[in-house]
């Protein structure tokens, strides 16, 4: 996985966005001609100068429930991923106690709201998931590293292709939450939906990409050979690391995605060592370009290998993280 950090320029663009989606569901759209309706003081607010309008049902009444999660929201669109079980348990405990209706009920509301209304039909069918990935700038899908999720849009149109988003914590069990900034976290379509798909993650047994600085270093990819001429994927001393990060990439099938690769990129980078010279790999990197131009390790590597060596960059890049850890077990080859 790769870090995210904790992206506030992205989270203060996100806001209030979802603040006035949600009021305008709540009250009604003051500028469509709603007299008791919601504006915001922006004039030129994309969401409460377009369509959206209030919530009614005919069958199940939201009101209640709208104005019962209102005061929550703000903490609901920014809670930290390890402060999201207890704000949920705080507010479900509250509900209950004011006799809204059961926890049941608060479960199926949230759905309809935030799941149903909220993600799929204004989240990713009104091009926000575009601007959120826009604004949060990952180039490669942040679980595997493996493939590009760039954002592009048609000329002229609100709409093209984009990552999309995957529900670190589920939606289907924590529905409520659905929306929240932190609980969104851009990634390929293997990712999200055949790999992840429902695992029910949490802070306590795994890696996070907006919590664990360190979680691109805290496991190596390597090498093993199946036969005289042929390599699998694994992990360096998998049986020494730790049960949070060994769970977190059980969960996220990482050897299981790659596992295909070592046919293909794993498989290039042994032939350079193996079948050539035994410092084919230390000449490339040392004596490529040189008596041409001065160049710096990083640029080498993503010139010759088209990989990004630092952390903070290697979303840039796909395959930075597993290339960059093969070729360094390659080179300690004597």
């Amino acid at each position: 996985m790769i870090y995210l950090g904790e992206q506030l320029d992205a989270l203060n663009k996100f806001k209030p966005l979802v603040t006035c989606w949600f009021n305008i569901k709540r009250l009604g759209n003051a500028r469509k001609g709603d007299v008791n309706g919601y504006q915001c003081v922006d004039k030129n607010c994309r969401i409460c100068n377009s369509k959206i309008e209030k919530l009614n049902n005919t069958v199940i009444d939201y009101t209640d429930y709208l104005n019962f999660i209102c005061p929550y929201l703000n903490r609901i669109i920014e809670c930290k991923p390890n402060e999201i079980i207890s704000l949920q348990d705080e507010i479900k405990d509250e509900w209950l106690k004011i006799g809204l209706g059961t926890e049941d009920h608060l479960k199926e509301k949230s759905k309809h709201v935030f799941t149903v209304k909220g993600y799929k039909e204004w989240f990713t069918n009104g091009s926000i998931n575009y601007s959120l990935a826009e604004w949060l700038d990952k180039h490669t899908c942040v679980y595997c590293n493996r493939q590009y999720i760039f954002t592009t849009r048609k000329i002229g149109e609100k709409r093209g292709v984009t990552c999309q988003f995957d529900h670190w914590f589920d939606k289907g069990s924590r529905p409520l939450f659905a929306l929240s900034f932190y609980n969104l976290i851009p990634s390929c379509s293997v990712c999200n939906s055949s790999v992840k798909s429902r695992t029910h993650f949490n802070t306590d047994d795994y890696l996070h990409p907006y919590i664990d600085k360190d979680i691109s270093s805290r496991f190596k990819f390597s090498s093993i050979p199946n036969t005289a001429t042929q390599y699998g994927i694994t992990f360096l001393n998998e049986n020494k690391m730790d049960a949070k990060t060994k769970k977190t990439l059980e969960g996220l099938g990482t050897k299981l995605v790659y596992s295909k690769h070592s046919e293909k990129e794993l498989q290039d980078l042994i032939d350079l060592r193996m079948k050539y010279s035994d410092n084919y790999l230390k000449n490339l990197l040392e004596n490529t370009f040189k008596n041409e131009l001065y160049m710096t390790k990083e640029e080498k590597y993503r010139l010759i290998f088209g990989i990004e060596l630092s952390e903070d960059n290697m979303h840039k890049r796909p395959f930075s993280k597993f290339k960059k850890d093969i070729i360094d077990e390659l080179l300690r080859i004597k």
